[in-house]
């Protein structure tokens, strides 16, 4: 019998709609300070978004630090969400289609808004 090669990420509790939430933004918002890096831009408000939701997320991981499981599925978290505006960001600057262009940028805006409210300490629930 074969065992599957993740099957460890399914033992133990999973982390909590807020914990991946920040997991989600910490992405989102690594992807938004490398992508103005990239287009030349200073975005020192994006940056200091990221380090806060960094050091918020830490605190998950720092309750949980024995805990590799839960670990590697923030990690999973914030690397998706990278990935997921970096393409983004792609189509909203690079694509050649306008109308692919206009709505990238239209999800962007609402991701990082999301993230935002976050921040401010409202609802989690629109990830």
């Amino acid at each position: 019998m074969l065992v599957p090669l993740c099957s460890f990420a399914a033992e133990g509790p999973q982390p909590t709609e807020q914990a991946q939430a920040l997991a989600t933004c910490h992405g989102r918002y690594t992807a938004t300070v490398e992508h103005s890096r990239l287009v030349a831009v200073e975005n020192d408000a994006a940056a200091m978004r990221r380090d806060l939701i960094e050091a918020l997320m830490n605190t998950f991981l720092a309750e949980r630090a024995g805990d590799r499981t839960f670990s590697i599925a923030l990690m999973r978290n914030r690397v998706e969400a990278r990935s997921e505006m970096r393409n983004l960001f792609s189509a909203a600057t690079f694509g050649q289609d306008m109308r692919r262009q206009r709505l990238a940028d239209g999800q962007i805006r609402r991701h990082l808004s999301a993230c935002d409210a976050l921040i401010l300490g409202q609802d989690v629930r629109a990830f």
